[in-house]
């Protein structure tokens, strides 16, 4: 999929969120790879924005799926510098996800283990990344390179969906009961008298402070930054009774100590060390359409480059406490958005986390949801917004891309991602084969239409 990747890269307008086209890595005299000479001031800052994100956002996905919200907070670090320092696609971070970690849940529910195990964690984290790297071996990739622009546009636009649908909770402090992304946003909405007040006067100024920053083409780069730390110095300086990210579970105060999985679960957690690989390689494959690969390397290489990637990123995450990890759309839009311009982003996020973690655990845990909650929908809408472009390809292309893409986003927001994904293939393959056999139907007739 990610050669949504190597089609949508050979279609400028697809390379990057149109929102932000002057931020992207050879836009501003990046090498797309490492820089000239190493980070730039704008990488550390984005980075610096990336490590605030993944303290509340890392914990909320792991505490909704039911796990440990410490190693959501811990596979931000190992996993994001391995990653980052291997991907062949630029800006990509990588880290856990909010689908990574429901699917990481089923998986561990369907073996029977303990989710708040170390060592069920660090096995399933471990197959995760062996599992990926079998795939890569065997060329996964190619499968993934034949969904269609249609299908991972629709892809594409579920998963931003799902990141507005999981910040909605915080950004109005209204948490819906239903699974269904759709329903889920459609109750809420149904809801809004339900809205805590103070959550969402807290979102809504984040909102209001990111986009008046974000107005000013100098001072772009700095917006998610300047709205997380200004409303949320000035919810603690008005004492204003809102979720802190400490809520989700206490901050760790330190890294780690080195887990080694249980050896003894590794069989049962195989099949759904497969499903999770596959939902985590896939969401990843969205992320080239969105960020452009460079001049230094095609949408095809990148991807060849990003399967190993992901695989070492888990292998040396399972053995300090982090969850399954893979590209995260929202995260690398966090990145985007804050100015990114080389993979340096990734590595000085992960260094930065564990800083932070080491020496300001109690004060990160301080950061209102509310303030996550209000830029995550932001976000979200700049990736929804960055696909319209494709959205238009496939409104032109007729009554069949147009279905392909309305099926696939709605698998997306409606039944678990590996089937969705799964139904994604299959809708891409489709054309194609009825092509060939199309084909070899006219190739074994005579010129008059009779066979020979």
């Amino acid at each position: 999929m990610d050669n949504v990747g190597a089609d949508a890269v050979a279609d400028p307008g697809t390379e990057r969120d149109p929102a932000n086209t002057s931020q992207g890595p050879l836009a501003r005299g990046g090498s797309g790879r490492w820089g000239s000479r190493g980070p730039a001031g704008a990488d550390v800052t984005a980075g610096v924005i990336v490590a605030l994100f993944s303290v509340p956002e890392g914990m909320a996905f792991a505490a909704i799926a039911g796990l440990d919200p410490a190693a959501g907070l811990y596979s931000g670090v190992v996993p994001a510098v391995v990653g980052s320092l291997l991907a062949g696609t630029p800006l990509m971070v990588t880290t856990l996800t909010s689908a990574i970690a429901l699917s990481s849940q089923e998986a561990l529910g369907n073996a029977r283990l303990d989710p708040s195990d170390p060592r069920n964690l660090a096995a399933l984290t471990l197959l995760v990344g062996l599992a990926m790297a079998v795939f890569a071996l065997v060329r996964l990739g190619a499968v993934f390179r034949a969904v269609s622009v249609p299908v991972m546009t629709g892809f594409s636009l579920g998963i931003a969906v799902q990141i507005v649908a999981g910040a909605l909770a915080d950004a109005t402090g209204f948490r819906s009961t239903h699974h269904n992304t759709l329903v889920r946003i459609a109750d809420g909405l149904a809801h809004a008298g339900a809205w805590d007040r103070g959550v969402v006067t807290a979102a809504m100024a984040t909102v209001a402070v990111w986009a008046v920053v974000h107005a000013s083409r100098r001072w772009r780069p700095w917006a998610v930054l300047v709205a997380l730390v200004t409303v949320s110095a000035m919810v603690a300086a008005w004492r204003v009774p809102l979720p802190l990210a400490s809520s989700l579970g206490p901050v760790p105060t330190g890294l780690p100590d080195v887990t080694l999985p249980d050896w003894s679960v590794l069989p049962a957690l195989v099949p759904g060390a497969c499903a999770v690989a596959v939902v985590a390689l896939a969401q990843a494959a969205g992320i080239p359409s969105v960020v452009p690969v460079g001049e230094v390397t095609s949408g095809r290489k990148a991807w060849r480059a990003d399967l190993p990637a992901q695989a070492a990123a888990n292998l040396a995450g399972a053995f300090f406490r982090a969850l399954p990890a893979g590209g995260s759309l929202s995260r690398t839009g966090v990145a985007l958005a804050a100015g990114a311009r080389t993979r340096w982003v990734g590595v000085v996020s992960g260094v930065v986390l564990a800083v932070l973690v080491c020496a300001m655990g109690r004060a990160i845990g301080r950061i209102p949801l509310a303030v996550v909650g209000g830029l995550i929908v932001v976000v979200g809408a700049k990736l929804i917004v960055g696909r319209s472009a494709d959205v238009r390809r496939a409104w032109r292309s007729g009554p069949i891309g147009v279905t392909t893409l309305l099926l696939t986003f709605l698998a997306t927001t409606q039944i678990a991602l590996h089937y969705a994904i799964a139904a994604g293939v299959l809708l891409s393959l489709a054309p194609r084969a009825m092509a060939a056999v199309r084909g070899r139907v006219r190739w074994g007739r005579g010129p008059a239409g009779e066979a020979p």
